[in-house]
């Protein structure tokens, strides 16, 4: 039986720096492309939605640059990156 809430261990793990980019600029750079086409279907540039949009793009594009430096600074001092992220989902009934 489903339930209505669900908690998914999406990483788990260590990983040197090479992996830790691929896998954690993946998701940023995914998260960034869904805004992008959230603000393109939206079509007006003063909707509400595309301003939410905007805004998590900008700190998407930020939170990047931030484990850009991290994983560089793995890299060039010899350290693997422990990362762990998890989802959790409930759903919400729609007005």
């Amino acid at each position: 039986m489903i339930g209505t809430e669900r908690h998914i261990k999406l990483i788990k793990g260590n990983f040197s720096p090479f992996e830790a980019a691929d896998v954690l600029f993946s998701l940023i750079t995914d998260k960034i492309k869904f805004h992008n086409l959230q603000m393109l279907q939206k079509h007006q540039g003063s909707d509400p939605d595309n301003l939410h949009s905007a805004t998590r793009i900008s700190e998407l594009k930020h939170e990047k640059n931030v484990v850009r430096d991290m994983i560089l600074k793995a890299r060039d001092e010899g350290y693997e990156l422990e990362i762990y992220g998890a989802v959790e989902i409930k759903m919400k009934k729609v007005r």
